[in-house]
């Protein structure tokens, strides 16, 4: 007997490790745990409870395991019709996840089994909802014509709470994942596409025009502002000038002679300081130039060609026309 206690001990153990791997299981934070005994639930064991639990061994209790985590599948690529009696080529996507494990396991035990359910209900509601929009909420340029995000969320509402309520599945979104036009549609879709557009350009072409004279408008009022402050600052200008001319004028009023003089005195000095022009003219008749003639009469006769001055140089006679005239010769310059 005595050799037989470790075979025995042993023995003991190995079945006390058998017992407790039939009645022990572990529950991740990532599943929901229902746990049944003869085919009815005993207990639901959620995310939150995640770790080590037991349980009566096969065939007593049995644990069914659903993982909690988004799932997600498309239906397949199916010809669609629309209000406007236009074809679509579709497919739609869901995404979704086990909300109650317990109404879960009763209806529907197995997860493809799930996902052909939702398929079909998803299915069914994408050609009802399409059946009430026109083509233009699909496929059109202008953002406030298109319904898609609309028509997704009448895909979702329609079958949301009988998938919670019937399976205890939670549909967390519904989408379009493709959409195609038969060719007989496309040439449809384009022609209305080209009318979109020049309709856009008009209204472009349009509201350009209007700016362009509001600018235009704004700038000729602009411009006859400035234009006016200008005449009336030139207005001013010209009445400080005639106001400064006319006290001119008074003293030159009182001695016409003198003011042509001065006249024609300042008009020779200008043209002889110039030195760039050479001008062959007749003296005796084009005044200024009478003043050369004057100033040669007031030229004394004498014998010799000219008088010294107190220098002891004799003036040239370009030095006495200079003096007549009040300019200097070349070499007093």
């Amino acid at each position: 007997m005595s050799k037989n206690k470790p075979a025995l001990v042993v023995a003991g153990l190995v079945i006390v490790v058998i017992l407790l791997m039939m009645c022990a299981f572990q529950v991740r934070f990532t599943e929901t745990a229902v746990v049944t005994r003869f085919d009815q639930i005993n207990e639901v064991i959620e995310p939150a409870q995640a770790g080590l639990h037991f349980k009566m061994p096969w065939p007593i209790d049995q644990v069914h395991r659903y993982d909690n985590r988004l799932r997600a599948f498309e239906t397949e690529f199916r010809q669609l019709g629309t209000e406007d009696q236009k074809t679509v080529v579709m497919t739609a996507y869901a995404t979704w996840r086990i909300a109650d494990a317990r109404q879960f396991l009763k209806a529907v035990r197995k997860e493809e089994t799930a996902q052909q359910k939702l398929r079909d209900l998803l299915e069914n509601r994408v050609s009802i909802v399409l059946r009430t929009h026109p083509l233009s909420h699909l496929v059109n340029i202008d953002r406030n014509e298109n319904k898609f995000t609309q028509i997704e969320q009448e895909f979702l509402s329609g079958i949301r709470d009988s998938a919670k309520l019937n399976y205890g599945i939670e549909l967390v979104s519904v989408g379009i994942k493709r959409l195609g036009i038969p060719e007989s549609v496309t040439k449809e879709v384009f022609e209305r596409m080209k009318q979109d557009r020049q309709k856009t350009i008009k209204e472009l072409a349009a509201e350009g025009e209007a700016k362009s004279k509001e600018i235009r408008a704004s700038a000729e009022e602009i411009a006859g502002k400035i234009l006016a402050r200008a005449d009336a600052y030139a207005k001013n200008l010209e009445g400080q000038g005639e106001a400064e001319a006319a006290k001119y004028n008074a003293e030159f009023s009182k001695n016409p002679k003198l003011a042509n003089l001065l006249k024609m005195r300042e008009t020779l000095q200008k043209i002889l300081a110039s030195g760039q022009t050479t001008m062959v003219l007749d003296a005796k008749n084009i005044p200024p130039l009478t003043l050369l003639q004057e100033a040669a009469k007031s030229l004394k006769p004498s014998g010799s060609s000219a008088a010294p001055d107190r220098s002891g140089r004799v003036n040239s006679e370009e030095d006495k026309l200079g003096a007549a005239t009040g300019t200097k010769g070349p070499d007093k310059q």
